[in-house]
């Protein structure tokens, strides 16, 4: 049976580290500094719960597929 985890996970991976390199922009951490804006917290956040939604909802669709299918 086929799988959308491993597609989920890269995309969910790819999702947080591009949330985190946004996050190290705006906060100044390549100057030596660690000032932070609002907005770089809210990416930063809005890329974990993007990342934790994507594997949980192809886990929970993994699993219906496979209950649906016996």
């Amino acid at each position: 049976m086929k799988t959308i985890r491993p597609l989920a996970t890269f995309a969910a991976v790819t999702v947080l580290v591009i949330c985190i390199y946004a996050f190290l922009l705006g906060s100044e951490v390549f100057e030596g500094n660690f000032k932070t804006d609002p907005i770089a917290w809210y990416i930063l956040a809005k890329g974990i719960f993007c990342s934790v939604s994507l594997v949980a909802s192809s886990r929970i669709l993994d699993t219906l597929l496979e209950r649906l299918g016996k």
